[in-house]
């Protein structure tokens, strides 16, 4: 990656050796007829771009010498006038990727609309009648979060002599399927208790705060994020009955903590989105003191 004063008679000689090169053009053995039997038409990955850094899958191809005498190939892969890398429905900008033959370990990227010829790559040996297996390895790795989708870009396999005499082909769809998905977390100031993200409020006193803490989601497409008060909008001192209501602001949304809040987004496209946090104390007028506290639960769901 995938991821260019001479005397006469050496003036004849060169001449010469052009002539005899034009005179014996490359051909395949006598005999040889390679056939691709079987493989898949479309070499699909999924990827999931919030637990993979890199998609990578194999693929076979199954050929088979139904001539009479040995077939040597090696192979190449074409694009035929497409612009490389992977794209989506929405022509969105192509995706690089790289196709290694595993034979020997050649790069056959088409990067710049074929794959270049390598000399030295091991090639397949089959004598007539025989069968053999050529594997592939498909690999993406996305620089950024993708939206949503199927990205796709069609190719065509060649085997070929080691010379370029073309023997046999098969065209193939190479496509990457990224889910909806989305996740999500909190940046800013807060600290961990036993593994719960916590905000200490500090002094309790009836008004709006905005907390120094923002809650984020990352997504391929849209999504619904919901919150849930364990004491339904109240912030309760231990185990006992007293109680201070409050109010929470998820971003600009107003969250009704009482039945559970909920933010819907819909889009068609990968997202980062911050939502800071704000709080509305209610009186704390004739409460007892002491600590007071709520679990705020946030579900995010891809949509």
């Amino acid at each position: 990656m995938s991821r260019n004063c001479t005397s006469a008679l050496l003036l004849a000689a060169a001449a010469a050796t052009a002539t005899l090169m034009a005179a014996a053009p490359s051909q395949a053995a006598p005999g040889c007829q390679l056939v691709i039997e079987s493989g898949a038409d479309q070499w699909m990955m999924r990827y999931e771009p919030f637990d993979q850094d890199v998609a990578v899958q194999e693929f076979d191809v199954a050929v088979v010498n139904q001539g009479d005498g040995p077939c040597t190939a090696v192979s190449r892969v074409e694009l035929r006038g497409e612009q490389f890398g992977l794209v989506n429905e929405a022509g969105a900008q192509r995706m690089a990727y790289a196709l290694v033959d595993e034979r020997g370990g050649a790069d056959v990227t088409p990067r710049a609309g074929q794959s270049a010829r390598r000399i030295g790559v091991r090639p397949l040996n089959l004598a007539a009648g025989e069968r053999g297996l050529m594997r592939f390895s498909f690999t993406a790795a996305p620089a950024e979060t993708l939206s949503a989708g199927l990205y796709s870009q069609n190719a065509f396999i060649n085997l070929e002599t080691p010379d370029g005499r073309p023997l046999a082909e098969k065209p193939v769809t190479l496509s990457l399927q990224v889910p909806s998905a989305a996740v999500m977390g909190l940046k800013g100031e807060f600290r961990r208790n036993g593994g719960t993200p916590t905000i200490d409020l500090g002094e309790l006193t009836q008004g709006v705060r905005q907390l120094r803490t923002t809650l984020y989601v990352l997504s391929t497409a849209g999504y619904t994020v919901s919150v849930a008060s364990q004491n339904q909008g109240r912030l309760r001192q231990g185990a006992s009955e007293w109680y201070v209501p409050y109010g929470l602001v998820l971003g600009d949304r107003d969250m009704d903590l009482s039945r559970g809040g909920r933010v819907d987004v819909v889009s068609r496209r990968a997202r980062l989105d911050d939502y800071p946090l704000t709080i509305s104390v209610g009186s704390t007028t004739a409460k007892r003191a002491g600590d007071y506290s709520d679990i705020l639960t946030f579900t995010v769901a891809a949509l």
